[in-house]
């Protein structure tokens, strides 16, 4: 009986520390914390600072006039103002699953987003109002509430409203039938190709341009300059 307990309670650590490794996946590192930076994961909560590794699944946060860079294993930099939210969702790097692919949810705040080396229909940004796939490209994105705009730095952006039920890339071949001039076919979704451009998607589902534009380097206290390597 004895020996058995042992065995169960060796199995038990042994998932425990299996989870706790998948919790704790490394999927890059952050290049800048400035003043209030926290991290969350699995309810708690710990400051992070520049240097520290970044996880899957973990909650970037700052504060007010608080800054982090975050740069993924691909080479992605993002950069996180001040008074943010972003949920590092999903980091699938080549030889992992067969694949590759990088989501983030950004909750709310001001970001700029610049892709790495990831094949470019890997990488997908969502929003509580909006889901944005990238195309070698550098965007300002701001979440203001039920509000999300997207700024065209440099490349090519899709910016579509979130629908239930509908992925973005049903969304995308939608557009492209549209583009075609397929009957019947009808895009949701703003396509950006021209630095400067900014795409709006309201909380009534609705994706259009605007004059509005996002300036994540305002946003910043001027640390953008010079620090965004990937492409």
């Amino acid at each position: 009986m004895r020996l058995l307990q042992h065995i169960l309670i060796a199995g038990c650590a042994l998932v425990a520390s299996v989870v706790g490794a998948q919790a704790q996946e490394h999927i890059g590192s952050t290049a800048l914390a400035r003043n209030d930076v926290t991290r969350e994961s699995a309810g708690a909560s710990a400051p992070l600072v520049t240097g520290d590794s970044v996880f899957r699944n973990e909650t970037v946060r700052t504060g007010a006039d608080s800054n982090a860079r975050l740069v993924f294993l691909d080479s992605t930099n993002l950069g996180v103002g001040p008074t943010s939210s972003v949920k590092l969702d999903q980091f699938v790097y080549v030889g992992e699953s067969n694949g590759q692919k990088m989501t983030v949810n950004l909750a709310k705040g001001v970001f700029r987003f610049t892709t790495g080396v990831l094949d470019k229909k890997a990488y997908e940004i969502t929003t509580p109002t909006a889901a944005i796939g990238v195309r070698g490209t550098v965007l300002d994105i701001a979440v203001q509430g039920p509000d999300t705009r997207v700024t065209l730095v440099e490349g090519q952006a899709l910016v579509c409203p979130r629908r239930p039920g509908v992925s973005f890339a049903q969304q995308e071949r939608n557009c492209t039938k549209a583009a075609g001039g397929i009957a019947g076919a009808h895009c949701d979704c703003v396509e950006l190709k021209n630095v400067g451009q900014t795409a709006q998607v309201k909380k009534t589902g609705s994706a259009s341009l605007t004059s509005n534009a996002v300036n994540y380097a305002f946003n910043d206290g001027g640390f953008a300059s010079g620090v965004l390597c990937g492409r």
